[in-house]
């Protein structure tokens, strides 16, 4: 039925909702108005254009679209990995392709970041995207990998300490050569923390030794999966970085075995409860969503707002793109999901998702 009035209406409020808005606030019976795509007004006490169409939304709740912080989502075969060690000027944006009607959607998802695989040592550019097809950075991180995935995939090096080597020699040759392609140019802006390094680490030594590379060369870091980030979680805090969390159930892309024997579904729990700043991902294109990693975490010790969190707005500024997305307030991008009871609970189901004030899927 609100689908057709959101579709149709130029402005449209949604009335009666219990608003989750992503930033920590919760507004039973709120209202929120939405124009051409963008958020007016969110509140207990809107005042609603005459012109509105009004969506009631009694008894149902209202989140921002939740966001994935790794997927290989939109890709297809192999086209995230590359067959050189080294490729920082590669964008996965050009790799991708967007399914019109997806799963991921339709489960309450709106954006994710797209990754390089894990075979590369530096494996290129890494993109936000919503589920739409709208690219929202093209650019937004430098992924490197650590451990076996890229050792196993080259012939060199054969160590960590060989890899570690090769990465801080390429470092130290942007630092010293006015003369840069454009491999250079893509490690010149993580130099100057235009955009993150993220890396993908599991064990603790591994996420120990990318602590110690950006405290070297000054970066901005990201850790991905850190399955053993608990253990060394008060050394992340201590140095900042933020950590997007692995999948609860490890699978290709994760890392071997080996790499992730410290693996808990606590792991997500445990870092935020020691100061950290988590998002949540699949590392996957399909299968099941990314609410149902923050359903685990919850499970596994992760309280209720901070799993929101993890979803929405932490994620987003993880990101960089929280100036768009990630919270529902006044001037952000309308991306909206109704839910039938609770998003974060076992029968939380979508029943409405719009995505820049177009409803992409009803219920």
């Amino acid at each position: 039925m609100f689908a057709i009035l959101a579709a149709a209406a130029t402005v449209v409020a949604i009335e009666g909702a219990t608003i989750l808005t992503g930033a920590g606030e919760i507004l039973d019976r709120g209202t929120l108005v939405f124009e051409d795509g963008t958020i007016t007004a969110v509140g207990r006490d809107v005042s609603v254009p005459d012109d509105a169409e009004r969506i009631d939304a009694t008894g149902l709740y209202l989140t921002p679209g939740f966001i994935d912080a790794r997927s290989t989502f939109g890709l297809t075969g192999r086209s995230w990995d590359s067959d050189r060690l080294m490729t920082p000027a590669r964008q996965i944006a050009e790799s991708i392709e967007i399914a019109e009607d997806s799963e991921w959607l339709r489960s309450g998802v709106t954006t994710t970041y797209v990754s390089p695989g894990g075979q590369n040592l530096v494996g290129g550019y890494g993109a936000v995207v919503k589920l739409n097809g709208r690219l929202l950075r093209e650019r937004a991180a430098l992924s490197v990998s650590f451990g076996e995935t890229a050792l196993e995939a080259f012939d060199e090096p054969t160590t960590r300490q060989g890899m570690i080597g090769l990465l801080r020699q390429a470092f130290i040759r942007v630092q010293d050569d006015a003369g840069r392609g454009e491999d250079e140019r893509a490690l010149a802006q993580v130099l100057a923390r235009e955009i993150p390094l993220r890396v993908l680490a599991n064990t603790p030594d591994d996420i120990l030794t990318a602590l110690r590379l950006a405290e070297e060369f000054g970066l901005a870091l990201i850790l991905d999966s850190a399955a053993g980030g608990h253990e060394v979680a008060d050394a992340i805090a201590e140095h900042g970085a933020a950590v997007v969390v692995g999948p609860s159930i490890l699978g290709i892309g994760s890392g071997g075995s080996f790499e992730t024997f410290a693996h808990t579904p606590a792991n997500a729990g445990k870092l935020h409860e020691a100061g950290v700043t988590i998002a949540l991902s699949t590392f996957a294109s399909r299968g099941r969503s990314v609410v149902m990693e923050g359903v685990m975490a919850k499970a596994h010790g992760l309280d209720e707002a901070a799993t929101l969190r993890a979803l929405t707005l932490d994620a987003a500024q993880i990101l960089g793109v929280a100036d768009e997305i990630g919270s529902l307030e006044p001037g952000k991008s309308a991306d909206l999901v109704l839910w039938e009871n609770h998003p974060l609970g076992t029968w939380g189901e979508t029943r409405l998702v719009i995505v820049d004030g177009e409803t992409l899927f009803e219920r």
